[in-house]
């Protein structure tokens, strides 16, 4: 193995050895995990490290609380085996009167889309207990002010006052019903002689009355009859509901509604799934002194597919001083993705190979942010070596639209180090372009 190639071994083993050093450090979590933002108008004295709990099970824990205009945005993070619909419901409890502060979170409807890394959720605001002592002293206020007199010595004169005013309203109403006696009498008898008088109409259009009921009984026998001739299929109404030519064109016209709706479902789910990013990298030569720049976009129209389109090296190859890499040539690539590796196949830079990205602690957060790289091309090089071009390495994702690393470029032949920065940038913009693109198709 060469010094060039030893040199770039330990720069490895340095950048995992930084890296494992950071994890160590810092407060990670060493389980899969993905952020919720829950928002609050008062979150009333919540812990900055509380629980997250689902039917008093804890799930996760409070990541943050910061200020976001005038409410308080609550970071939390849940494990990934918990999946959170959009309708959930999120509150601050307390263990008792005095005990601490946990958040409480639903899971919301199984039937509505799951939240995905860094949506918002609305919390509901606790009811503070310095509120409700404040509500109940205004009420209790309200409920003794009649009775309060100056310098509040008073209140026995008040309320004698008004049992008072109570005798007076009793015997006022008795005087006036004393008075009104033969008034009263007289609409009682009223209402005796009202009922005489409608029994004997009663009993009079008695006959009348039989007559009625009669005919109603006649007109609901005929709408029997009616029913069961239609059940029948006769007469005009019934022929048109026991048609089975016609009842299997209503049938064929409702399935292919059906489908209809099914096919703009599937549309308007073609247009929500698919992605685009654009993706810039620059890389540094150390063994050249030579500054390199990729650029390309990355099409997904599934989660798990995607379309890579490029040009590596982009310059002027007529000012070129680069005599170890060819300038502008393209990239190519059908790539898959699985929870712990991405695999591409096609043209790399300008020549037939592939390569694979693999996550090899992908199950804890945030191991799962290294990734070993590697490209494998020009598998029929005869000159200078008869050997493929390799290019190998190690990347950390620091932040979701930002990469940097390190590779070996051409292990059996150069061993060029090569450190780089990869920008990943999502543009939704093509993305409904390239969707209403498809559905054009005939």
């Amino acid at each position: 193995m060469t010094n060039e190639a030893k040199l770039g071994g330990f720069v490895l083993i340095g950048i995992v050895a930084l890296i494992v050093s950071i994890m160590l450090l810092g407060d990670f979590q060493f389980q899969s995990k993905y952020y919720l933002n829950i928002m609050f108008h008062d979150i009333a004295g919540l812990p900055s490290k509380s629980r997250v709990k689902i039917a008093g099970v804890e799930v996760g824990g409070v990541k943050k609380i910061a200020l976001e205009g005038n409410k308080a945005k609550v970071t939390v993070w849940l494990s990934k085996s918990i999946r959170v619909h959009k309708d959930a419901v999120a509150r601050i409890v307390s263990t008792g009167i005095i005990g601490s502060k946990y958040l409480e979170l639903t899971m919301g409807n199984e039937e509505l889309p799951l939240l995905k890394d860094g949506d918002v959720v609305t919390g509901i605001d606790p009811v503070s207990m310095d509120k409700v002592i404040n509500d109940l002293m205004e009420q209790l206020d309200a409920f003794v002010a009649p009775f309060k007199g100056k310098g509040m010595k008073n209140i026995g004169e008040n309320l004698s006052v008004t049992l008072e005013n109570l005798k007076k309203v009793s015997d006022t109403l008795k005087n006036t019903i004393a008075g009104q006696e033969d008034r009263i009498n007289n609409i009682v008898r009223n209402v005796d002689n009202f009922t005489k008088d409608l029994a004997e109409i009663t009993a009079e259009n008695k006959e009348n009355i039989r007559i009625a009921i009669e005919e109603v009984r006649n007109v609901s026998q005929k709408l029997n009859t009616i029913l069961v001739k239609v059940q029948k299929g006769e007469g005009t109404i019934g022929k048109l509901l026991s048609d089975e030519e016609m009842g299997e064109n209503l049938k064929q016209t409702v399935q292919e509604i059906k489908e209809t709706a099914e096919q703009a479902k599937a549309v308007v789910k073609r247009l929500n799934v698919i992605h685009t990013d654009w993706d810039y990298m620059v890389r540094y030569d150390a063994n050249q002194n030579i500054t390199r720049h990729d650029f390309g976009l990355r099409i997904s129209p599934k989660p798990d597919k995607f379309y890579f389109l490029g040009v590596s090296n982009v310059g002027d190859s007529k000012d070129s001083t680069d005599t170890i890499e060819e300038q502008n040539t393209f990239n190519f690539l059908l790539g898959k993705k699985y929870d712990m590796a991405e695999l591409y196949v096609g043209a790399i830079r300008s020549k037939a190979g592939f390569g694979m990205k693999i996550k090899p602690l992908w199950k804890w957060e945030p191991w799962r942010r290294l990734e070993v790289t590697a490209d494998v091309y020009h598998l029929s090089r005869k000159t200078p070596v008869t050997k493929a071009n390799i290019n190998t390495g190690l990347r950390v994702q620091l932040a979701k639209w930002l990469y940097v690393g390190s590779q070996v470029e051409d292990i059996y032949y150069q061993s060029d180090i090569n450190t780089y920065a990869n920008v990943v940038i999502r543009d939704d913009d093509i993305a409904y372009i390239l969707g209403l693109v498809g559905l054009a198709r005939p």
